[in-house]
């Protein structure tokens, strides 16, 4: 008896992960799990939706592969900026607060770009976008991953990131279904106002934005923030609700009645109390109390050690996305080149940069044909179907064995691997070659992000861990922009140096991760 009250006594004063662990795991996380993942797979087809434009719009607005270059890192530059917006947003005020907010952000700025006639207001739109889709991007990963115990959240979030290719295998559907047929040109060729089926694309892949809001409304706020937030009673209520949804048991057998929390600065561990029975509690945090928070939790992400690791956690992800993001919106306009090529030359065998060229080429040399639709044999959806469906059994296989293999040793070899598959586009000689090495490529280099917030997570402190996903994202968002600037202006005559700058990036980024520490968290509980 005197064995069991000293248990319930430690439980009445358990720690923020003891009490997660108690609230059990089973129902709640997969529901959420679901949510969280439809979310993430609207975040993929917003990001990409401009990979089907490019060529789609290219008569519309003449582009050039420059304005291509310009126009794919342009959300991108709303990405940086909204990156840091979201996170500190997120840090002070919920997680959940600010994924709703940068989901409709997303939302409207895509029905507002499928209204505008000029290049310039397009861009402008497509920014906005950039900034919305960010927040819920970045975010979602902490999210998730506070009702997650240590034991289950590697797992857990990997499977996060099988939805992010859900978006990208459903993106050429949408595409497909959408731009090749001409009942959606609303409008005539000749008209002051064009809306072309294009257009309704882009409008179209902003809907799941709006609709994927009402799937997180029914859950609650992350219980890690409220705890930090100094709202303990709402999280225990979130935590008892946790354990109500997993065990069919009522919220007054939940064996966790307060939680101990560490301050902001370091300061020794308080008690916050979070039942009802007139225990005394923080007072909520005055606006003054709120910038000096603010203020700790960016020296804490200045010092050491987490300053170097935030450095490290950034130049992977700048070279990640520098190579990935670049290819994965080219892809499509590749594949069109390839399609072009093979009516202009038939029977010739050539690389992806000798199909550039040549491509290029005669559209200088004035050919007279401007499609207003993607090439009509469905190969460009086609491949990029095939492309992102190869995606799915490396996802299955990363959620199965993250813990088997450990976070670092699969990013380093995942990073290497990608930037093997990168060079190796130098070597291809025909579209079959190109689809196959794209196919790898993408494989293994659309699941390592997702490796890499599970490394984020566990080694940055709850208070500051959003604001470092978020860095980490608008750097890895600075590579995007710098790899589709510099791919657009070489592209065409020069391809191989970017090229050879994937590579080197992804191949050196793994290097430098076999530095990266284990977990700072807490061990599990037992």
């Amino acid at each position: 008896m005197e064995e069991q009250a000293a248990s319930k006594e430690r439980l009445q004063r358990a720690p923020f992960e003891t009490a997660l662990h108690h609230a059990g795991y089973g129902c709640f996380q997969w529901l959420l799990l679901m949510s969280c993942g439809a979310i993430y797979a609207v975040c993929a087809l917003s990001t990409t939706t401009l990979s089907f434009v490019l060529p789609a719009a290219e008569c519309d607005f003449m582009l050039s592969s420059s304005d291509k270059g310009r126009l794919t890192a342009t959300p991108l530059i709303g990405m940086c900026v909204g990156s840091y917006f979201w996170g500190n947003l997120a840090d002070a005020r919920g997680r959940k607060k600010a994924i709703v907010g940068a989901l409709l952000l997303d939302a409207l700025a895509a029905f507002l770009s499928s209204l505008v006639q000029s290049f310039p207001a397009f861009l402008a739109c497509r920014f906005f976008s950039g900034f919305g889709i960010i927040g819920a991007t970045g975010l979602i990963f902490p999210y998730f991953g506070d009702f997650l115990s240590l034991r289950h959240r590697d797992v857990m979030l990997c499977r996060l990131e099988v939805f992010w290719t859900f978006g990208t295998i459903l993106l050429p559907g949408i595409a497909w279904l959408i731009i090749q047929d001409p009942r959606f040109n609303l409008t005539a060729p000749d008209a002051d106002f064009q809306y072309t089926s294009w257009r309704v694309f882009v409008a179209a892949c902003g809907i799941p934005s709006l609709l994927v809001v009402l799937l997180i409304f029914p859950f609650p706020e992350s219980p890690r923030y409220l705890l930090h937030a100094n709202k303990p009673e709402q999280a225990l209520q979130v935590l008892q609700r946790i354990f109500t949804v997993n065990t069919k048991l009522e919220q007054k057998d939940f064996p966790v009645e307060s939680m101990i929390c560490a301050g902001d600065e370091g300061e020794e561990e308080e008690i916050v109390s979070a039942d009802t029975n007139g225990n005394e509690t923080k007072a909520p945090l005055t606006w003054s109390k709120r910038w000096h928070a603010f203020w700790v939790r960016k020296k804490l992400l200045v010092t050491p050690p987490y300053i170097g690791l935030l450095v490290l956690c950034c130049f992977v992800d700048f070279g990640l996305m520098f190579s990935y993001y670049t290819l994965m919106m080219w892809f499509p306009d590749l594949f069109e080149r390839f399609s072009q090529f093979s009516s202009l030359y038939q029977g010739v065998s050539a690389g992806v940069c000798e199909v550039s060229a040549n491509v290029t080429r005669s559209e200088i040399d004035g050919r007279p044909d401007c499609p207003q639709n993607i090439d009509d044999d469905d190969k460009v959806y086609i491949h990029t179907l095939v492309v992102a469906l190869s995606c799915v059994p490396t996802a299955l296989w990363v959620g199965l064995t993250i813990n088997v293999v450990g976070k670092k040793l699969m990013l380093v070899m995942m990073l290497i691997s990608s930037g093997l598959a990168a060079l190796g586009l130098n070597l291809v000689r025909s579209s079959l070659e190109n689809l196959l090495l794209s196919c790898v490529f993408e494989a293994i280099v659309s699941c390592t992000e997702a490796v890499l917030f599970c490394v984020i997570c566990e080694i940055f402190p709850t208070n500051v861990a959003a604001t470092a996903m978020a860095v980490t994202v608008m750097s890895g968002r600075v590579g995007a922009i710098v790899g589709n600037v510099v791919f657009g202006a070489l592209v065409d005559q020069h391809c191989t140096v970017p090229i050879y700058m994937f590579g080197t990036l992804l191949i050196s980024s793994g290097l430098l991760c076999t530095i990266l520490p284990k977990s700072t968290r807490p061990e599990r509980p037992q």
